[in-house]
């Protein structure tokens, strides 16, 4: 293929094969929605994988050659994932797989498998909690986590009935189980469980039920537009008096900016995975604000997550000293799980590995400590946003230890 002008190639390496693409590069594929309702998680993977790009690239690349990125859209459904992940593995000859991060997976899967792919998924798909496949490593936990982290915080702050407001979307309907799950075991009731179509022009109905079961918070994720006729409805009907705890997903800008920042400022806290500190989080952060010309914008949340899988992917295969699939999996946990010696930035990671030395990469995004699953867990943090600009602030920390203390 090579010789008839292709876009891909092979060369030995120090530890094996090493498969290029056409500029003699490795190339890794983003997998994730880039359009519809969820497109910000797309977003927030691209732009944490661009971050650890140019931060393996300043360092010499991987296997010492530069590290491509290609991107394709699975908008959020599996049909589409199938041909987005086929068009990554042959058009780009991509060696990994940083996504996807919705029920799309299942779809991924057994294609990535086949061809030996590793690949490194973000999303909280709960059926992945006891994953045997070995090419599917998640760096982000789950949303049986996300939904502890959750209710533990709403238990925090003292509240004891519960409203559940979620969309229909497949997506969204694995965190109300493990939430209701936490709530009860921490002696707390549900006293309303709304599941709404998106994209109505009004939601007074639902609205209303849920007032009128009197809870003292509600739990919700819901897409943009959905959330913005959402409060205003609540908004017209109780004043927003209920507070409201949301994910991830409400912590986007798109979101922010549907319901205002004043209204999100008094009236919304959003949970998602954090790193209570460190000096891998404040790399990466230096690294986002020196890609983004010092602008003080904070990294989309999540961005960290596709930074570390990025990251410690480079690193297997540095270790391994190939791209092949089987050796690469198998070098994984030997860069990210103890014991080691920490390091936690790439440099200083891939001159340990050349001198030989065992490493514990620390993620900016945690421990990213792999268990028997391919899984990892660690702390969330509660986030509000400004009332004037969205940028969120963290206000409360939910540990690791106090996250499996919570767990059903």
């Amino acid at each position: 293929m090579a010789a008839c002008g292709g876009t891909s190639g092979t060369s030995g390496g120090g530890g094996g094969t090493i498969k290029t693409d056409g500029a003699g590069h490795i190339s890794y594929g983003v997998l994730s929605c880039f359009t519809g309702t969820l497109a910000v998680l797309g977003q927030a993977m691209l732009q944490g994988s661009q971050v650890a790009q140019k931060v393996i690239n300043d360092a010499g690349g991987v296997l010492g050659k530069p590290l491509d990125l290609s991107h394709a859209d699975t908008q959020c459904d599996e049909a589409d994932a199938v041909p987005a992940v086929r068009q990554l593995l042959a058009a780009n000859n991509a060696t990994g797989i940083i996504g996807p991060e919705t029920q799309e997976i299942a779809a991924v899967a057994p294609i990535v498998s086949a061809a030996k792919i590793p690949t490194q998924f973000q999303g909280g798909s709960t059926a992945f909690d006891k994953n045997a496949n070995p090419y599917l490593w998640r760096d982000s936990p789950s949303d049986s986590q996300l939904g502890v982290a959750m209710a533990l915080y709403a238990k925090q702050k003292g509240y004891t009935k519960g409203a559940l407001l979620f969309s229909s979307d497949i997506a969204q309907q694995t965190i109300p189980k493990p939430i209701r799950a936490t709530w009860q075991k921490l002696g707390n009731t549900i006293v309303s469980d709304i599941t709404v179509t998106p994209g109505q022009t009004s939601y007074r109905t639902q609205v209303q039920q849920i007032i009128s079961a009197a809870p003292d918070v509600i739990f919700t994720q819901l897409d943009p537009q959905t959330a913005a006729v959402m409060f205003q409805n609540f908004k017209e009907l109780n004043n927003l008096a209920i507070p409201i705890v949301g994910t991830d997903i409400t912590s986007g800008n798109d979101y922010l900016s549907a319901i205002t920042y004043p209204i999100a400022h008094d009236h919304l806290i959003s949970v998602y995975g954090t790193n209570a500190t460190g000096a891998a989080a404040d790399n990466f952060a230096a690294a986002f604000t020196a890609q983004q010309n010092g602008s003080t914008t904070p990294p989309i949340a999540g961005a960290n997550y596709a930074y570390d899988a990025v990251i410690s992917l480079a690193l297997a295969m540095d270790k391994a000293g190939t791209t092949d699939g089987p050796a690469v999996i198998a070098a994984i946990k030997q860069v990210t799980n103890p014991p080691g010696t920490p390091c936690d930035t790439y440099s200083a990671c891939l001159t340990a590995i050349k001198a030989g030395t065992k490493i514990k990469m620390d993620g900016s995004s945690g421990d990213l400590i792999f268990n028997s699953y391919n899984n990892v867990f660690g702390p969330y943090g509660a986030f509000q946003a400004d009332a004037s600009t969205g940028a969120e602030t963290q206000v409360q920390l939910l540990s690791a230890a106090d996250l499996a203390a919570a767990t059903p």
